[in-house]
C-alpha cells in the first residue's frame, strides 16, 4: 500500500511523541510519492452576470490525499487524514460560507477567486498551508429587459396589447401576462410597488396575479388611466427600469331616460321619439331613452332591461266627506283601496326610433292613488341609470262622482224646487280639484255657477228667469283630470204653488178696503206659503225673522207676485177683483 508524502507527514506527526522504542535507528527504504489534496467546483446554474445574478460556487473535496473539510475543529487520525479548505477574501462581490462562495459579481471579465487548503500539525494544531489556488469564472455584462407584450384578463375575457377598454363597472383586472425577451438572469416584473412575478433565466413570460385592481380609479363614468408595468433584475439594478404603459379606458355610461308620456286617459296619445310621433295606448306610460354611445361599434352599449317602480307616496289623501263653509256636509260615499308598491316590466321595448329607444308600460292594474315613479334602465354591460319623476303620479281608473243635491238629498225627478240657488252640483274624486263641473244647462241654456270653498262643488244661480210652477230639465256634466266624464239629467218643478178662494159665491165683488184678502185664500199645492197683504208687511216680517227662516212669501198687491194667483182667480166663476 502506498502512502502519500502528506500521509507520511501526518503519520509522523501522530507518532513523534512516542519515546519507548526498541531500536536506536530505523531505516526506511523505498520510493516516496507526494499526493496533494484536491477540490472540485460546481458553479451552479446560469451564467455569471455582473451586477444582477446571484451565483453560488460550491467546492468539494476530490482525490484520496485527505478528507477535505471546512471544519477547523476537525482532527486527523491514523485512519482519517483531514485537510481544511477555505475561500480567501476577494473584492469581486462574493462572500464565503464554508464550501460555498455566493454573491453578485461586481465587475465583468475573467474573475479569479482565491482559496487554500491546509492541515493542522501536532498537538498545538499548527496550521500548515498545503495548496493555494484560484477558481476562475467569466462574468458578463447584463442586458436591460425588454417588454414585448401584455395580455390582460378581465371577467373571463383576455385583451391582447398595451391598451384595452372596460365596459363593466367595478370590474377588476384578474391578471396580466407579461412577455419579455429572454435574459440570462431572473427578470422581475412588477406593477408599481404591488403585485409582481418573476421570469426565470431564459424565460419569456410570467403572469402577475392582481385580482383587485379596478379598471377605473375614479367615480367618473368615462375616462382612462395608465398602469405602469416595469421589468428589472431582482435587485433592481437597472435605473430606470424597462417600463411600459398599460392604457386602461373605461366607459360605464348607461342609457338614460330622456322624456316620458303618462297617459291615464282612455284615449291614445302621441309621444315624439327620435323625431317621430308614436301613438301609445290608453293607461300607459311611454318612455324615450337615449344612449350616449349611439352608433358605437359593438353591442355592449345597447339598452336592454328596464323597470318601473311605483311607490305609494301619500301625496293624494282621498276623503269621502266634505264640509262647505256654510256648514253643509256632503258624503260622496266613495271607497278607496290602499295602493301597493309595484315594479312593472315594459310590455314593449326597446324599440329603436331614430336615435332613441322607446319602452311602453301598462298601467291598467294599478290601484287608484298617488305614486312616486322611478325608472331603471340598463345596457348589455349591466350599466344602469335611474330616473325619478319630479312630480307625483295619480292613478284614477274610476269615474268621478257627480251629485246634484237639494236639502242634502239627490235631486229626484220632478222634485219641487223653490230656491234654485240652494241646489248644489258637486263633482268629486277623493280630493278637491281632481274632478270638476264641466257644464250645467237648464232647458239647454248654460247657467253660471257660484263656487264654494271646494273646487268642483258649486251652487246654482237664482232662478229668476225660470217659469214658475213649471217643469225644467237640468243636465250636468262632470269630468276628472284625465277626461273621464259622467252626466246627470233630470226634470224638476220650479216653485209649484197653488191657491183657491174660500167659500166665495158667484158674482161676488171684493172691495180692498173692506176685508183682508189673505183670509179668503186657501193653499192647494206646494210648500206652505205665508201671504201678506202688502209688500211692506212682507219686508218687515223678513227683516224681523230673517230670510233664512222663511220658506216663501208672496205679496198681495196690484201686480200679484204670488205664484199662480192670476190662474186661481180665473178659476173662481163670477168673482171680481177690485182694488
Amino acid at each position: 500500500m502506498r502512502k502519500s508524502g502528506l500521509g507520511l507527514a501526518l503519520l509522523f506527526s501522530l507518532i513523534a511523541p512516542i519515546k519507548a522504542v526498541y531500536a536506536e535507528a530505523i531505516m526506511i527504504s523505498g520510493k516516496l510519492q507526494a499526493d496533494l489534496p484536491a477540490v472540485s467546483f460546481d458553479p451552479g446554474p446560469g451564467d455569471f452576470v455582473a451586477y444582477v445574478n446571484s451565483n453560488t460556487i460550491t467546492a468539494s473535496g476530490a482525490g484520496t490525499a485527505c478528507n477535505v473539510t471546512v471544519d477547523d475543529r476537525a482532527t486527523s487520525s491514523v485512519d482519517n487524514l483531514v485537510c481544511f479548505f477555505e475561500w480567501l477574501p476577494n473584492t469581486l462581490g462574493l462572500t464565503s460560507n464554508g464550501f460555498t462562495l455566493s454573491g453578485v459579481p461586481n465587475t465583468t471579465g475573467d474573475l479569479k477567486l482565491p482559496y487554500k487548503i491546509s492541515y493542522f500539525s501536532g498537538s498545538e494544531r499548527k496550521k500548515v498551508e498545503i495548496v493555494k489556488g484560484e477558481y476562475s469564472i467569466k462574468s458578463v455584462a447584463p442586458v436591460k429587459p425588454t417588454i414585448t407584450g401584455l395580455k390582460s384578463s378581465l371577467n373571463g375575457l383576455v385583451y391582447d396589447g398595451f391598451s384595452f377598454k372596460s365596459y363593466l363597472k367595478d370590474e377588476a383586472i384578474k391578471d396580466i401576462a407579461v412577455s419579455v425577451e429572454p435574459r440570462n438572469y431572473i427578470q422581475y416584473i412588477s406593477i408599481g410597488s404591488g403585485s409582481a412575478c418573476e421570469v426565470p433565466i431564459g424565460g419569456t413570460s410570467c403572469t402577475i396575479e392582481v385580482g383587485s385592481i379596478k379598471a377605473s380609479d375614479t367615480d367618473e363614468l368615462l375616462g382612462s388611466r395608465d398602469i405602469t408595468i416595469t421589468a428589472n433584475s431582482k435587485n433592481n439594478y437597472f435605473a430606470p427600469p424597462e417600463s411600459k404603459k398599460l392604457v386602461v379606458n373605461w366607459d360605464y355610461r348607461p342609457p338614460v331616460v330622456d322624456h316620458t308620456l303618462w297617459n291615464f286617459t282612455d284615449e291614445a296619445k302621441t309621444i315624439k321619439v327620435g323625431g317621430q310621433d308614436i301613438y301609445t295606448g290608453a293607461k300607459t306610460v311611454a318612455v324615450a331613452v337615449k344612449v350616449p354611445q349611439q352608433e358605437t361599434e359593438g353591442e355592449w352599449w345597447l339598452p336592454t332591461a328596464m323597470s318601473l317602480t311605483m311607490t305609494p307616496d301619500g301625496v293624494f289623501k282621498p276623503t269621502t266627506k266634505v264640509t262647505l263653509d256654510d256648514g253643509t256636509e256632503i258624503d260622496f260615499k266613495q271607497s278607496w283601496a290602499t295602493p301597493l308598491r309595484r315594479t312593472l316590466q315594459p310590455v314593449s321595448g326597446p324599440q329603436k326610433v331614430g336615435d332613441e329607444y322607446l319602452y311602453i308600460f301598462d298601467l291598467t292594474d294599478l290601484i287608484n292613488g298617488s305614486y312616486a315613479a322611478t325608472f331603471t334602465v340598463e345596457n348589455t354591460s349591466k350599466n344602469s341609470s335611474t330616473y325619478t319623476e319630479p312630480e307625483s303620479k295619480l292613478m284614477l281608473s274610476d269615474n268621478p262622482t257627480l251629485m246634484v243635491l237639494k236639502d242634502g238629498q239627490v235631486l229626484t225627478k220632478r222634485a219641487p224646487v223653490y230656491f234654485l240657488n240652494e241646489i248644489i252640483v258637486a263633482a268629486f274624486q277623493g280630493q278637491a280639484g281632481v274632478a270638476d263641473i264641466k257644464s250645467v244647462t237648464i232647458d239647454n241654456k248654460v247657467v253660471s255657477l257660484t263656487p264654494t270653498n271646494y273646487k268642483g262643488i258649486y251652487y246654482l244661480p237664482v232662478g229668476d228667469d225660470l217659469a214658475v210652477n213649471s217643469d225644467h230639465e237640468i243636465t250636468v256634466v262632470a269630468e276628472n283630470l284625465y277626461g273621464k266624464n259622467v252626466n246627470f239629467s233630470t226634470v224638476f218643478t220650479y216653485q209649484p204653488t197653488g191657491f183657491t178662494l174660500k167659500n166665495l159665491e158667484k158674482n161676488v165683488t171684493l172691495y180692498s178696503r173692506v176685508r183682508q184678502y189673505t183670509d179668503l185664500l186657501s193653499q192647494t199645492a206646494g210648500d206652505k206659503c205665508t201671504l201678506f197683504t202688502t209688500e211692506e208687511n212682507a219686508n218687515a216680517y223678513l227683516a224681523w225673522y230673517g230670510e233664512n227662516q222663511m220658506l216663501q212669501h208672496a205679496t198681495l198687491s196690484g201686480t200679484m207676485s204670488l205664484m199662480g194667483w192670476s190662474s186661481i182667480l180665473k178659476d173662481v166663476p163670477g168673482s171680481n177683483w177690485i182694488l
